[in-house]
């Protein structure tokens, strides 16, 4: 009997621990950033990359940092950074198709961290912004496709994830468990697209432009709850009149959702109740509601919404975070039933000692205690995307884009000196403004 006990306690040890706490202060950076001082946010971050990783793993820091050195003009260490992370989102998810069933039920903040699925997508728009801004148009076609072809993905890796989850609980005779997928609205970006029309443009691939526009087209008509704002006027824009160039500016404002952690209490038997955690993501409110960017003295436009990355994130990330709830169910069974084994062993003995009754308090409390939600992530992306275009004489144009509350004032100014606007090839300026 003494030595089922002490297996409980190591085996209750181990659910007790799970894992070191993943927070680590990045306020100091987050701060930078707010300033718009994106040069000292990164080697802030830098310096605290150490425990970044540590804490959160290698594809967080990979993944932070490329996205602060692109803010900083580095695009070639951006994408090398961007690189890095997506090679290792691809290897941790090909893990987890191989991994033991068991292991799908093990508590997320034991594992490193694996990436969420709208991270993994919007990692390839980056990286091809990074590559139209060094002028190689069709690598960042090629990330584009990519980032396309993750979205298609998405309900078969969320369907692998149930599947999981039911085998599971099959084969450790928890009985039956909904593992209902929630429905993701969200199929096909139409700031992907957008990009894709106007890069396959420029190359001359006028099937595929035309087959991008009509996929964004169809990104606001099949997803009202992502896009509920109008299409922009521009997706269906003629060429410049004779003698102009068009010049695009793509903006970005707000910061991505927060994962918080969320508590709810479960009944695992008719007496018993256990407290669960799971991740939820929030968003976090921005006061941009417009954007004017100038072209010198030359011209003045209106820049219009596309995208909100915080709608598509919170959306994605639904089917996971019910996903996370589910495990978070069967590890709360499976502790009950280790409760229950304890209790079956501790009746067969004629006297249970003070520390045998101790050991039964601690399995009861320990089904609230060592329940914790996974709520790392990455820090950097933007919450909304925003797309307008000049059409202008060629030559070199200072750009001024002020980002506007919902009542006109100014809340932010950047510039953009020295824009270059070629005849030839894609012309596009970026620029972003956090709080």
């Amino acid at each position: 009997m003494f030595a089922v006990r002490l297996l409980c306690v190591l085996l209750l040890c181990s659910s007790l621990f799970p894992g070191c706490s993943s927070y680590v202060d990045l306020s100091s950076s987050q701060a930078y950033v707010m300033q718009g001082n994106y040069e000292k946010a990164y080697q802030n971050l830098q310096m605290q990359a150490p425990s970044l990783l540590k804490a959160q793993g290698p594809i967080i820091v990979n993944y932070d940092l490329g996205m602060l050195s692109r803010l900083n003009n580095n695009f070639q260490e951006s994408n090398k950074l961007l690189s890095e992370s997506e090679r290792l989102i691809r290897e941790a998810y090909t893990q987890s198709i191989t991994a033991n069933i068991a292991s799908f039920i093990v508590n997320d903040n034991t594992k490193a961290y694996q990436g969420e699925e709208y991270e993994d997508i919007y990692l390839n728009l980056f990286k091809a912004l990074n590559y139209i801004a060094l002028g190689q148009e069709e690598s960042a076609l090629v990330e584009l496709n990519r980032s396309m072809e993750k979205q298609a993905l998405l309900k078969q890796k969320y369907e692998r994830y149930s599947k999981q989850a039911q085998d599971y609980a099959s084969q450790q005779g928890l009985g039956s468990v909904d593992t209902h997928i929630v429905a993701s609205s969200f199929s096909t970006s139409a700031l992907t697209n957008y990009l894709a029309a106007l890069v396959a443009q420029s190359l001359g691939e006028a099937s595929t432009a035309y087959y991008a526009t009509e996929q964004v087209k169809h990104a606001f008509a099949s997803q009202p709850q992502l896009y509920n704002f109008p299409l922009p006027p521009l997706v269906d824009e003629k060429p410049p009149a004779e003698g102009k160039t068009r010049l695009h500016v793509v903006a970005f404002s707000g910061q991505a959702p927060q994962k918080q952690e969320r508590w709810e209490y479960v009944w695992v038997s008719p007496t018993n109740r256990a407290k669960i955690a799971y991740p939820v993501l929030v968003g976090r409110y921005s006061n941009v509601q417009g954007i004017r960017v100038k072209a010198g003295s030359q011209a003045e436009t209106t820049l219009h919404k596309i995208e909100s990355i915080s709608d598509v994130a919170i959306d994605t990330f639904r089917t996971k975070s019910e996903l996370a709830k589910t495990k978070a169910v069967l590890r709360a069974l499976a502790k009950a039933v280790g409760v229950a084994i304890y209790d079956a062993v501790a009746q067969q003995d004629d006297k249970v000692t003070a520390a045998e009754e101790l050991l039964g308090f601690i399995f009861r409390v320990a089904q609230d205690v060592s329940e914790r939600a996974d709520v790392r992530s990455t820090h950097y992306l933007p919450a909304e995307a925003w797309v307008g275009s000049f059409d202008l004489p060629a030559g070199v144009y200072d750009l001024e884009i002020s980002f506007l509350n919902a009542s006109g004032r100014v809340l932010h100014t950047v510039f953009l000196p020295n824009q270059e606007v070629r005849a030839d090839g894609l012309n596009l300026s970026e620029a972003y403004y956090a709080p």
